[in-house]
């Protein structure tokens, strides 16, 4: 491939990229103000200044254009576990919402923050996302207990763990300083962890 090529290529990569952030926050905006089921592909087309065809192109229906952002999240805590195998299951936590904090645009999750304000049942399929994302990382979180892999307080400790998480995004990201929070957050999966590190065989 020629360098030519390659800078065309680029380009064209893009401009996709900015075509699919474009129809993601206009559509997340519309259902802000005018509701989730108030708003068609149509109008996230017309607001983005696209065809309804190209909307469709990116995201398939509605409901990927609204859980697009928690898809994404989840799916950077599994390739956080990925990349970091060995790593204890709370450090790989904590690398990963430090690492959200930093990345995510603050624009974004205004949007996402107005979104589900306005659309509660957005959130709780948002916040499925990430119980999902914490649930696979099972024998992560089985290490870290100490509990064979089967018992159910792995289970318990895990939908704490996803329903906590859900819950710090819809309130850590949107604050100007959260080093604090952030810590307190921390220590407090650390005691949940704990608790249940506690009732292991011979402990």
């Amino acid at each position: 491939m020629t360098g030519e090529t390659r800078a065309s290529t680029s380009h064209r990569e893009r401009s996709k990229a900015r075509r699919r952030e474009a129809i993601r926050r206009s559509g997340m905006r519309l259902f802000a103000e005018q509701g989730y089921d108030g708003t068609t592909i149509a109008d996230i087309a017309e607001a983005a200044g696209v065809a309804p065809r190209t909307v469709s192109l990116y995201f398939p229906s509605k409901h990927d254009i609204a859980l697009s952002v928690p898809d994404e999240i989840a799916a950077r805590l599994t390739a956080v576990f990925r990349d970091r195998p060995g790593s204890g299951f709370l450090d790989v936590v904590d690398a990963w919402l430090t690492g959200e904090a930093d990345a995510l645009d603050p624009e974004l999750v205004a949007l996402l923050t107005a979104m589900y304000e306005a659309n509660p049942a957005l959130r709780a399929h948002g916040s499925s996302q990430i119980t999902e994302a914490v649930r696979i990382t099972g024998p992560a979180l089985a290490a870290a207990t100490e509990l064979p892999a089967d018992h159910p307080m792995n289970a318990v400790v895990g939908a704490a763990v996803g329903a906590a998480l859900s819950q710090y995004f819809a309130t850590i990201l949107q604050q100007e300083h959260a080093a604090g929070t952030h810590r307190l957050f921390m220590a407090c999966l650390h005691a949940l962890v704990d608790a249940a590190r506690g009732g292991a065989p011979g402990t």
